[in-house]
């Protein structure tokens, strides 16, 4: 009865961080998702304020960003971040020297400022790469706006000045989906044509040509695009009959065409007619079908494409990750992927030598590392009488408890017991080496009580 009632309240335990992450959106070189309840956190690259949490200190674990509980989208861009509440009103921080935060201004914010007094954004896009610096949004009523860099006609208004305040592109109001790459932009009408504009230089556009847009250019004819993505050089897009195409410069086979590392046009991978969803990093890819299978492709010298291996030999077609079947979120950076599955569990691999994965180091990753959602946020954790340190751990952890410990026991992410001592004191030593690095939880049971605690194995 006993061992039962143990592995009731650890099912409990593993249900709430399963449950707990609801999207995820990756930077350049930093990470931002929310809760299931509305909470913000962030973690990765933090030296221009992009985390948000008025530091500008790297964090390898999750951090909760201020306490407000209301925030519903957000999207990590190149050292900035942007974000909308369920009040419809419009949020950013980190870098600002081109005017990307939107707040009329040019300098960096640790913490989210809102921008301007509009509560009627619906979606927004901040764009990544080394050189990324514009933003681009809809509201509510369709209206397309834009702010930022704009150097290379990246904003569409017609001109070549940066923006540090929203304006709106154009009179339009049938703007559906859009996306930004690292110096151009991205968009799907209601009507399911394709839009582009900005750089062009590798054929981003997609329009046959390498001549830079300064304002939205309708690419090809088709009608049926379902949803886009971009990154710095290359795009990727859905079509409503589930194909999936590519365009732009991709040396590294991020184009998914095999051997072929420029299209000029939006040109099919494949012929699969399955594709749900696809994420172009910057210098690799990932999608998902409709099954939930995990695909990748393209460069993996980091790990990025979470085969097991890092290798100077790229992926030049979409290749399955596993055999599991329950993907339903991806998210791609610089040089890490991000995967959620259908419990809502997250996962990391690839680069992350700042901390990006979020599993508590910052070492790289070539398979799927669990990323767990902790069930308090972190002044909760602090009131708590165990205290175990240090964590992340490497060989020995300590426990001290207000109480006599009876029974140490850890288990893994699967609900797996692999560790047990049985102590009779308030402060006990376990030797952990013999444990694989991940993450874990730490059941410390006294005579009436009983808690939980999450730790890293480096």
């Amino acid at each position: 009865m006993k061992k039962t009632i143990t592995l009731f309240f650890i099912f409990l335990s593993l249900q709430n961080y399963a449950q707990c992450w609801q999207t995820v959106s990756s930077g350049s070189d930093h990470t931002l998702a929310l809760k299931t309840d509305g909470t913000l956190w962030a973690w990765g690259d933090n030296g221009s304020g992009e985390l948000g949490d008025g530091t500008t200190v790297d964090k390898n674990m999750p951090v909760q960003i201020g306490t407000a509980n209301d925030w519903q989208k957000i999207s990590a861009g190149h050292n900035f971040s942007l974000a909308i509440k369920t009040d419809g009103t419009l949020w950013a921080w980190g870098f600002n020297s081109w005017g990307q935060l939107g707040n009329g201004a040019n300098t960096r914010q640790i913490s989210p400022v809102k921008i301007g007094t509009a509560t009627d954004w619906q979606s927004i896009s901040a764009s990544r790469g080394t050189t990324g610096g514009h933003c681009i949004a809809l509201k509510t009523n369709g209206t397309l706006w834009a702010w930022g860099r704009n150097s290379l006609g990246q904003l569409g208004d017609n001109t070549l000045v940066d923006k540090n305040q929203p304006i709106q592109i154009g009179v339009d109001t049938d703007w559906r989906l859009i996306a930004t790459g690292g110096n151009h932009s991205l968009a799907i009408k209601t009507t399911g044509a394709l839009w582009a504009w900005g750089w062009n230089g590798t054929h981003q556009l997609g329009d046959g040509t390498n001549i830079n847009k300064l304002v939205p250019t309708q690419v090809g004819t088709a009608t049926n695009w379902q949803s886009i993505n971009g990154a710095y050089t290359h795009n990727l897009g859905i079509k409503t009959d589930g194909t999936l195409w590519t365009w732009g410069f991709g040396p590294e086979g991020k184009l998914g065409l095999g051997t072929v590392s420029i299209a000029e046009v939006p040109t099919q991978v494949g012929s699969s007619n399955d594709w749900a969803k696809a994420i172009a990093g910057i210098n690799h890819s990932v999608a998902l079908k409709s099954n939930g299978t995990l695909w990748s492709w393209g460069k993996n010298e980091s790990g990025e494409l979470g085969f097991g291996t890092n290798s100077t030999t790229n992926i030049v077609v979409p290749t399955q990750v596993s055999t599991n079947a329950d993907k339903t979120l991806i998210s791609a950076g610089e040089s890490f992927t991000q995967i959620m599955n259908s419990d809502g569990f997250l996962y990391a691999t690839g680069l992350n030598t700042v901390g990006q994965l979020g599993d508590g180091t910052n070492a790289n990753k070539n398979t799927l590392t669990p990323i767990v959602c902790t069930a308090l946020a972190v002044n909760e954790f602090k009131s708590m009488q165990v205290k175990a340190y240090p964590n992340p751990v490497r060989e020995l952890l300590h426990l001290s408890y207000e109480q006599e410990i009876t029974m140490v026991s850890i288990y893994n992410l699967l609900g797996q017991e692999v560790y047990n001592k049985s102590v009779q004191a308030d402060e006990a030593t376990l030797d952990l080496s013999a444990l694989s690095p991940g993450t874990y939880l730490v059941k410390v049971t006294s005579a009436d009580n009983a808690q939980t605690l999450k730790i890293v194995k480096q």
